[in-house]
């Protein structure tokens, strides 16, 4: 009976995607030291639009802060391609656990904060649904725009157990001081149009397929080859 049971156990875990994974939160998640500035230093997902223009994104800079009902305020910094420089506000709606939100706006239906220290790195999940799509996204913060070699590990280890490979990963190019803070020095952008999403240049596809999941709710998913490229490895 025991034997019979345990068999049971084990064809069910088997039946069960990486990408299925129970993806952990971060014990006892602190809003108040999640606070302030980071960096995007790196990226990971099976998002067709990331995939095929994440070789040529640029770093994004992110300004955090908690709301008093739990959620948290994001203000996003882009250097654009002109040496300009725009942003965009979101909120992540706090979930059932500290540390896991969503964006309805944006369709992230699920993020979460697998790991931090507060002081050097923060690794985030999201899962997005885009017309009956899910695509799942791993993010790398940093508080400098350096990698920080304990959250780079830390995102390579959780990488298999949600479906993703080293090849839809990549380290993000440094922007400059065009962006040097989302809350000030930049110019909100207009929701771009279908034609824009659709643009062929690199340079400017660039700049929203990194968006591509931070703004579902504006832009179609978008189709494509995928591009080879630096894809991120852990050391």
């Amino acid at each position: 009976m025991l034997q019979t049971l345990l068999v049971s156990c084990t064809l069910a875990l088997l039946r069960v995607s990486p990408g299925q994974a129970q993806v952990p939160i971060q014990a006892n998640f602190d809003a108040s030291q999640f606070q302030g500035t980071w960096y995007v230093v790196a990226a990971a997902s099976d998002d067709p639009g990331f995939l095929d223009a994440k070789d040529s994104m640029k770093m994004p800079v992110v300004w955090v802060s908690p709301v008093a009902n739990g959620d948290l305020a994001l203000k996003f910094g882009y250097s654009m391609p002109d040496g300009g420089c725009q942003k965009m506000d979101t909120t992540f709606s706090r979930g059932a656990v500290d540390g896991q939100f969503s964006n309805a706006a944006m369709a992230q239906t699920d993020i979460r904060v697998v790991s931090t220290d507060y002081a050097h790195f923060a690794v985030l999940y999201l899962e997005t649904q885009k017309a009956g799509v899910r695509n799942v996204w791993l993010q790398l913060f940093a508080r400098t725009p350096e990698m920080f070699p304990e959250g780079a590990e830390k995102m390579r280890q959780l990488a298999p157990q949600v479906g993703l490979n080293p090849s839809e990963g990549t380290l993000l190019a440094k922007s400059g001081e065009r962006c040097p803070h989302p809350a000030r020095g930049c110019q909100a952008p207009a929701p771009p149009t279908d034609s824009r999403c659709r643009q062929k240049d690199q340079a400017a596809r660039s700049v929203w397929a990194w968006g591509e999941g931070w703004l579902a709710g504006w832009c179609p998913s978008g189709g494509g080859h995928r591009q080879g490229g630096s894809a991120l490895q852990g050391k």
